[in-house]
């Protein structure tokens, strides 16, 4: 398997430096053969440890054990506008190990997924025009859509979200930037390959400093996406975003967010899958402080079906404990305050407090508050102390959650 994912990869590669080479004499020669080119390339990669902690009410055993990535990789000097990175990714875990890194029914440890795996990571070739306007790439790479709520690697796990297929944008006029991509595979957070059909599009604009707008589709085509027990869960996402500064240049900045997004059916999908996505967002933040409300809904088709995000950076949106990995069918509102403070130039405070509902019903979904402290050790090392604590409604259904994590992060 490993074999044939090589070939998958490296043929669409063969491929495209051929046609770099055919379109040589339309790109400004850089005076590099291939030779100088790879001579001229880096080495890259990361060492990460981390330090996992997870009790659930629900289960009778603590989860606790350490685990690792490590990447390394190559990044080619430019020959006729392309660059080419070949990386490879092991991730293990490290001394006893006291946890389930997948789930299997009855399960006696919280689930840690990250196993042990070793493979390919990216694995593309790369080409952007003289002018820096139109920009290609094609391979194994991430892809970040926006905020990554609808698309994401989702790296804090330690074995990314990667996508197999091609990537191109162009900007240059009007302050506007246009991205379509189409993707044919995914290697998931397990290490696990899945083919999948993936279109996204996203036409961003800038009309006023510190103003962005962006319009965006998303076409998933994987049947198995999302737990929802349908037989098939492909959605189609279109949505618009505004988001910018309503006092740039005071020393009180008012950073906002407005964005609105319907989900439905796409590729055979299940026709319950209809819902409404909204976010909006205000806040207040200094040189080394901020302070900021939002409010997210993700839609329930009348208690049919709640809206997914089964691609989005999870630990980036509704807490960090995944209490809400899936959408609950009634849906999810989430009213959270965000506070950032510098307490030294190299260390800061960061912390989250959840409220949680459902959209159908107004039910009580709970609470979460998560802390995180991020020292800045060396230029290239970060040391994260996370924590995450859920509650469920108070007399109500639903399980505690209490999460710690300590990660560092070497890059080189």
């Amino acid at each position: 398997m490993f074999g044939t994912g090589i070939r998958m990869i490296v043929a669409p590669l063969a491929a495209w430096t051929a046609l770099s080479a055919a379109a040589a004499g339309e790109v400004a020669d850089t005076g590099l053969d291939f030779d100088q080119a790879m001579g001229q390339g880096r080495l890259f990669g990361e060492l990460r440890p981390r330090y996992n902690r997870i009790d659930e009410s629900d289960k009778p055993l603590l989860t606790e054990g350490g685990t690792l990535r490590l990447t390394a990789g190559f990044k080619s000097g430019a020959w006729h506008g392309t660059r080419f990175t070949v990386e490879a990714i092991h991730a293990t875990h490290v001394g006893a190990k006291h946890f389930d890194d997948e789930f299997r029914p009855g399960n006696l440890y919280p689930l840690l997924p990250d196993p042990d795996h070793t493979g390919l990571n990216q694995v593309h070739a790369e080409y952007a025009s003289p002018e820096g306007g139109l920009r290609l790439k094609l391979g194994r790479q991430i892809v970040h859509l926006n905020n990554q709520r609808w698309v994401s690697d989702n790296d804090f796990r330690q074995i990314p979200q990667l996508f197999d297929g091609a990537l191109a944008s162009v900007a240059g006029f009007a302050s506007s930037e246009l991205t379509a991509g189409y993707f044919y595979r995914i290697r998931d957070t397990s290490g696990a390959l899945e083919h999948l059909r993936l279109t996204i599009l996203n036409a961003a604009w800038n009309p006023l400093p510190a103003q962005a707008l962006a319009a965006y589709a998303v076409f998933h085509d994987q049947p198995g996406s999302s737990n929802t027990g349908f037989a098939d869960s492909s959605y189609r996402v279109v949505g618009v975003r505004l988001e910018g500064s309503l006092r740039p240049e005071c020393p009180i900045d008012m950073p906002y967010l407005v964005e609105v997004a319907q989900q439905k059916p796409y590729a055979g999908g299940d026709a319950r899958i209809d819902a409404l996505y909204w976010r909006v967002g205000l806040g207040l933040a200094g040189r080394n402080w901020g302070l900021r409300l939002d409010q997210e809904t993700k839609g329930s088709n009348d208690g049919l079906y709640g809206m997914q995000n089964p691609l989005t950076d999870f630990y980036a949106f509704n807490g960090w404990t995944l209490r809400f990995f899936t959408t609950p069918r009634f849906g999810l509102r989430d009213r959270w305050l965000t506070y950032r403070f510098e307490l030294l130039p190299e260390l800061t405070l960061y912390g989250e407090e959840h409220r949680f509902h459902s959209d159908y019903g107004d039910l009580d979904y709970g609470r979460e508050r998560d802390m995180g402290l991020f020292w800045q050790a060396l230029p290239n090392l970060m040391v994260r102390a996370q924590h995450g604590r859920y509650d469920p409604p108070a007399g109500g259904p639903g399980i505690s959650i209490r999460k710690t994590w300590i990660t560092a992060s070497y890059v080189f």
